[in-house]
């Protein structure tokens, strides 16, 4: 460690949490480690974006984490220039310090649609990114940053040069919910494969849509089974067809846990992203170490952060054809579902809990 730094303890500490996504919904990262810093006896505020509606300032107990609401007062806040951008959201975060019990320790922002630059003075500056898409808004939140944690490390590669701040590759970590009687999976007995599963957010054109219907169409005896938030309507001529199909269900979105029962369950766990155009987006998606924890076989787009990993998921060439890696993992798949396999990945996502997530950030975190 540099000298005179102190690493920062995660406990006891008052934490606003800027988060792109409300806490109603489909929970991802942001609030799992809500909960878990919560859990450590943080006080914990989760700020929800603002929605057309809300009156004033308001706030629900949401087990041990706190959401505040919030009137959004001035439209068109992110155009104007940085200097009122930032007198607003000091101006909000002290209000919200003021009705909350005092200042912050840390303003920990997921969120590069609002804040676009971090205002001094209200508490340290923590900028978590999980997604390739800030490169593209929020740019003034990376030099005014006093710390940056990236989930993959393509964005990390691409950060480091905009700040003196530190930047770190922290990766993704895993609800503990998904560990919870992990070791019970690696000895699945193998039997031939019928029940294909996707889990994720399927109101998104990132989706491989077509290769969803080639794979689906040419397996009728595989009961495909999507699970997560889904638009009937969306404008995504393959999906309607998929909808169509005898052999696959959409179910809407599932409590994590009702997910993680089916997720198990599966034979072949899928997921594709139009890896050709969208590589660095979707270089390290989540529900990949959700779906190693399970044992099971994994088809998947190509990933970045996984690249050469093929003990741990059957993966298509960078823009490559989904069907083709989808065919190959069906012949190996007494193979590719052993034990030996399956524990590969297991461990993999055992060593990614939430709770190692949070001693990593602490020994990087540091005040001094």
């Amino acid at each position: 460690p540099m000298v005179g730094r102190h690493a920062m303890e995660l406990k006891g500490k008052r934490i606003l949490l800027f988060s792109p996504e409300p806490w109603h919904g489909l929970h991802m990262s942001k609030h799992h480690l809500s909960q878990e810093l919560a859990a450590r006896g943080n006080s914990v505020y989760f700020l929800d974006p603002p929605r057309p509606g809300n009156r004033g300032f308001s706030m629900e107990a949401q087990g041990d984490v706190t959401v505040v609401r919030y009137r959004h007062w001035l439209r068109g806040v992110n155009r104007l220039p940085l200097s009122l951008n930032r007198w607003y959201y000091k101006r909000l975060v002290r209000k919200i310090a003021q009705r909350t019990g005092g200042p912050f320790d840390i303003i920990w922002c997921f969120d590069t649609s609002r804040m676009q630059s971090f205002p001094e003075g209200i508490g340290h500056k923590l900028l978590h990114l999980a997604d390739y898409d800030i490169l593209y808004i929020g740019k003034g939140l990376i030099p005014t940053a006093d710390i940056i944690f990236t989930t993959s490390k393509v964005v990390a590669d691409e950060v480091a040069g905009r700040t003196k701040a530190r930047t770190v590759y922290i990766g993704h970590a895993l609800d503990g919910r998904w560990l919870k009687g992990i070791d019970d999976l690696v000895d699945r007995v193998p039997g031939p494969p019928r029940s294909v599963v996707f889990a994720g957010q399927l109101a998104i054109s990132y989706n491989d849509w077509e290769g969803f219907l080639r794979i689906a169409g040419s397996h009728p005896e595989l009961a495909f089974t999507f699970i997560g938030p889904f638009d009937p309507e969306f404008p995504e001529p393959a999906l309607h067809d998929l909808l169509r199909l005898p052999n696959v269900t959409f179910t809407g979105l599932m409590t994590k846990d009702q997910l993680i029962p089916h997720v198990r369950a599966a034979d072949i766990l899928l997921f594709g992203f139009r890896s050709g155009t969208r590589a660095k987006e979707r270089a390290n998606p989540h529900k990949v170490l959700e779906y190693l924890s399970t044992g099971n076989v994994i088809v998947g787009s190509y990933t970045m952060d996984y690249a050469g990993r093929s003990d741990l998921m059957s993966m298509a060439p960078e823009g490559g054809d989904l069907s083709v890696t989808f065919q190959q993992a069906l012949l190996e798949h007494h193979v590719l579902n052993g034990p030996q396999y399956r524990s590969a990945r297991i461990a993999f996502a055992r060593e990614r809990s939430m709770e190692g997530l949070i001693e990593r950030i602490e020994s990087e975190l540091s005040i001094g």
